[in-house]
């Protein structure tokens, strides 16, 4: 064996003795952390992807840059979610536009493919909690927190999302940060007629709700999208863009029609919306009615 090749391989060997030496170090071996990612894919095997999630909820400072490469890879929807939601947790983490995009990408398929709600359980507060709501709804929080970062791109789908919970999620993040009205020209009338569309009866859980409070969040500037709503043949639609109408404009009745209706409370993340004290009592006079006013 030549001097040079000599050299070689006592570099291969110290280096791959450093790798090993290093893994060992964090608790970890390559092997064990193959086979934790593997746990994270839906396989049918009870407890599986919440076991290796927990795991790498403990080790999410040393593995974050390992787990954001394998969820460029990952095919698997379950194990997707699992790596976004120990991400999204994970303090130290900072999103890149290739992030960004991915994440904004993922919060128009909700619960399409794949139910969080059916993956955790356990905890839903402090470092290690279990996000069960689905990563669609934790991205808020996330983008919220790198607000910055997120801004431009999340702008730029206003304009070209199908998706009524990406609108009033955007303008609900556009308001708590003191922007929506210098952003309001970007609602425009088409896609306000979009946002229209989800009022409809179409048995798609919480879309007329997501609506109604996106309009509410808009305020006057919905109204045209609304009035032409208003005349529509189907019920739900022309009841819920009446009553919204009505609401605008301070009509408590109407705030009662719409309470009966639809969640107006839910935000993204944090707290609920408080309603006020006479809500509960008009909310009554449209339990059994179906038609505004």
């Amino acid at each position: 064996m030549t001097d040079l090749r000599i050299l070689l391989v006592a570099v291969v060997s110290f280096v791959s003795g450093l790798s090993a030496a290093t893994h060992h170090a964090l608790g970890q071996s390559e092997k064990e952390i193959q086979s934790k990612l593997d746990d994270l894919r839906s396989d049918n095997i009870p407890h599986n992807c919440e076991s290796a999630t927990k795991w790498f909820l403990k080790n999410r400072e040393k593995l974050k840059a390992r787990l954001e490469e394998e969820f460029y890879k990952a095919k698997d929807p379950q194990a997707r979610d699992a790596i976004l939601h120990v991400l999204f947790n994970t303090t130290s983490f900072t999103p890149d536009p290739r992030f960004v995009a991915a994440v904004l990408a993922r919060l128009p398929q909700e619960d399409k493919f794949v139910g969080n709600r059916d993956i955790f359980t356990g905890p839903s507060e402090g470092p290690d909690r279990l996000c069960a709501d689905g990563a669609h709804w934790e991205a808020w929080k996330f983008i919220n927190d790198h607000f910055a970062v997120f801004e431009p791109k999340l702008k730029e789908q206003i304009g070209k999302t199908n998706s009524v919970l990406v609108l009033w999620g955007s303008a609900w993040l556009l308001k708590k940060h003191g922007v929506l009205q210098d952003n309001v020209a970007l609602f425009t009338p088409v896609v306000l007629a979009k946002a229209a569309e989800s009022l409809k009866t179409d048995n798609i859980w919480y879309n007329a709700s997501q609506a109604v409070r996106l309009f509410l969040l808009l305020g006057d500037s919905s109204l045209p999208a609304l009035r032409s709503a208003a005349k529509s043949t189907d019920n739900q639609t022309s009841s819920l863009a009446k009553a919204t109408i009505d609401a605008l404009g301070g009509n408590h009745k109407a705030f009662g029609y719409l309470g009966s209706k639809v969640l107006l409370e839910v935000t993204p993340f944090g707290p609920q919306v408080k309603p006020p004290d006479w809500q509960d009592s008009v909310i009554d006079l449209y339990l059994d009615r179906e038609t505004y006013p």
